[in-house]
């Protein structure tokens, strides 16, 4: 999606003036990048709104005039329309509100194009969502393609008739039939759990959404009090829980895990004509952006009473659409024109934290798959091919960097950000500022020799961990044997593939000797020579004189960011990184085999084991982009960044582009998704035996 265009329109609400101000972007990837910002704040008449929300095309006639006006957005929004259509592209449209309640009530999916009076949210070619940040910055996961899991939640507590929130009578939930029609609509996922009656209270729903599932299909009964969304689940003796909106949204947060798609039902309610209607006026709908700012990717809820005939055909529409291809806002798209005849059309409201609408990925290039192949194929015949390995390729052993840093934030209650507490150079630059270079270098090892000895605690026979000799000193070498165990075990370790490659050269910017103990393990066993760029400290000429030229038998391993056999030579913190960075401009020239400086300007580049907002790849990447002669780097295509997609934060889409800036227009491919899972498929393709 990476050709699509979008435009955001942004409605942040201004407590001091009490204004509603919009601003306006629309781009298109390479091609045009405009933004405008009205004036004049936007003139919502709500009083005249509320007497239009029995007739869905007067409201969307009146609401198109108070925001698409002729003077400012109007002109901004047919622009985007228009050159869209011209260039053949899908327009994303996104509401990003920031703004109280009663804004978040309007019904936006209503609006209508000033020039043709037709509905804006079922026009072809037009994807609407509205678009919610979050205070909770940890990654929206996109995970793997898979059997797709769904969690069933239908409410009916016996005394409902007790409780009349704003003066309104709940009707009686019938269960057997609200279950019914959500097995209906979940008919194309594979696994369908549900909890009901007795065992629908909040506690076992959040239970069975930590264990992990994709889609949570919540059916109860909802109020708005006040500004607060109440939800009616269940006690165990089956009476009403009247669960604050805002405490589920605070026990979501606390959950590793979160569903990526929630579905809010209101229940059936009473019988209008021939028909049966929700009764809630869509009061549960004040719930979705709640959940999404608690960290929920994509909420889909009804803005209004819908009937049992609208929702019966939108619901499985959008989830047969959603498990084919799991891009969310064209699910929402698809199921809304599937009711568009109807009078209620309207209702259903998608909130979402997710730009570009994925909520699954399949693991497999971004782009021109087939050729990347071939082309890998190639360069490897050729020994034209340079492996640059990441830290990802030893997270089987004692995890991953971003794991280590989020043990040192417990540990020492550091106050950052969520989204930065994964970040181990964030968080040993914190540690370095209250301690020394290397007091955090100490810490590391200490973690590790921890970490080792909590592993072997709790390993069972069998396990790689147990038995596990460590004298408590030296963790390199409880990580060496543990590596050992592990290629012993699998074929395919990534440092069992990485060893069959017949190349000459490999650079890493990991810690530890793993590659090389692999290229000795293979058969016939190669003998590796290790070197590493003394960026703390200068190198011995007579080293790189006396260096012999690598072979494909007696292959050069080459450490970036040092090595644990010398402490020292860790870069670890940003401050170290920087310092890495300087040394590298200044004395690469000098201290840098040739061998591998060519082999960075003139080979196709594998890169494993990254993650693109990772320190280790952001300097690596601008490393290689200093070295001179980059016409020659655009003469190869290069294959790389193998995502950790359950945990970074950039959108394959984004990250083909930002490669593309600088390798060249079809000069580099990502594969989207976990190093394992491409190496896997990279050996099959290659006839690489491991």
């Amino acid at each position: 999606m990476a050709g699509d265009a979008n435009l955001e329109i942004g409605l942040r609400w201004d407590r001091q003036r009490d204004a509603l101000w919009a601003n306006l972007r629309f781009e298109m990837a390479g091609n045009r990048d405009e933004w405008g910002q009205p004036d004049e704040p936007l003139a919502l008449d709500m009083t005249q709104l509320r007497s239009l929300s029995a007739d869905s095309e007067r409201y969307g006639r009146a609401l198109a005039e108070m925001v698409l006006r002729p003077a400012d957005i109007g002109p901004f929004y047919r622009n985007a329309v228009q050159t869209s259509q011209r260039e053949g592209l899908t327009l994303h449209l996104r509401l990003h509100i920031t703004a109280p309640a009663q804004y978040h009530a309007v019904r936006w999916e209503t609006l209508r194009d000033p020039q043709s009076n037709t509905r804006i949210a079922t026009q072809a070619g037009i994807l609407m969502s509205r678009y919610l940040s979050s205070p909770d910055w940890r990654p929206v996961p996109a995970r793997e393609k898979r059997d797709l899991r769904a969690l069933i939640v239908v409410a009916g507590p016996t005394d409902l008739a007790k409780h009349k929130p704003n003066e309104r009578t709940l009707a009686p939930v019938e269960i057997d039939p609200e279950l019914e029609q959500a097995r209906t609509a979940l008919a194309d996922f594979q696994e369908v759990d549900e909890l009901a009656r007795a065992d629908a209270g909040l506690a076992q729903m959040l239970d069975a959404v930590e264990t992990g599932v994709d889609v949570l299909y919540l059916v109860c009964h909802g109020a708005l009090v006040g500004d607060v969304p109440v939800l009616y689940l269940e006690h165990p003796d089956r009476t009403a829980d009247r669960v604050d909106g805002r405490k589920l949204v605070e026990l979501l947060m606390a959950l590793e895990r979160r569903p990526t798609v929630v579905m809010l039902c209101s229940c059936q309610s009473a019988t209008r004509g021939t028909e049966v209607w929700t009764g809630d006026d869509g009061e549960l709908s004040a719930l979705g952006p709640r959940l999404a700012g608690a960290g929920v990717a994509s909420v889909v809820a009804m803005q209004g009473d819908i009937s049992m005939t609208t929702a019966g055909t939108f619901a499985p529409a959008f989830f047969s659409e959603l498990a084919e291809h799991g891009f969310v806002d064209r699910a929402m798209a698809a199921a809304r024109r599937g009711v568009e005849a109807r009078p209620d059309w309207w209702a259903p409201v998608l909130y979402s934290r997710l730009r570009s609408g994925r909520t699954y990925y399949k693991p497999e290039f971004t782009a021109r798959a087939d050729n990347t192949w071939d082309n890998l194929r190639a360069q490897l015949a050729t020994a034209n091919l340079l492996p640059v390995l990441g830290p990802g390729l030893a997270d089987s052993i004692l995890g991953s960097r971003q794991d280590i840093a989020r043990r040192w934030v417990e540990r020492w209650q550091m106050p950052l950000a969520a989204h930065n507490q994964g970040d181990l150079a964030q968080v040993a630059q914190f540690l370095r500022v209250r301690s020394t270079a290397g007091d955090v270098r100490a810490q590391l090892l200490e973690h590790l020799n921890t970490e080792i000895a909590r592993r072997q605690r709790r390993a069972e026979p069998g396990h790689h961990f147990h038995d596990l000799s460590s004298n408590g000193q030296r963790p390199e070498d409880a990580i060496r044997e543990v590596g050992r165990r592990l290629r012993a075990d699998d074929p395919g370790d990534p440092y069992n593939v990485a060893a069959a490659l017949p190349v000459n050269v490999y650079v890493t910017t990991t810690w530890t000797d793993l590659l090389q103990d692999a290229l000795r393990d293979v058969d016939p066993p190669r003998e590796p020579v290790t070197m590493a760029f003394a960026w703390h400290k200068r190198t011995d000429p007579e080293a790189l004189q006396n260096y012999e030229e690598p072979t494909i038998e007696r292959p050069l391993v080459y450490h970036l960011f040092g090595r644990l056999e010398d402490r020292w030579s860790l870069v670890l913190t940003e401050d170290d990184y920087f310092a890495w960075y300087s040394a590298w401009l200044q004395r690469r020239g000098k201290e840098v085999p040739e061998v591998v400086k060519s082999a960075f300007v003139e080979r196709a580049l594998l890169l494993l084991g990254f993650q693109l907002d990772d320190w280790d790849f952001k300097v690596l990447f601008n490393g290689i982009k200093s070295f001179e002669g980059s016409e020659r780097r655009r003469e190869n295509q290069h294959v790389g960044v193998q995502l950790s997609p359950e945990n970074q934060l950039i959108e394959p889409d984004a990250a083909q582009d930002y490669l593309e800036s600088y390798f060249g227009d079809d000069k580099v491919n990502i594969f989207w998704g976990t190093t394992p899972t491409f190496l896997k498929e990279f050996c099959a393709r290659m006839g690489l035996a491991t």
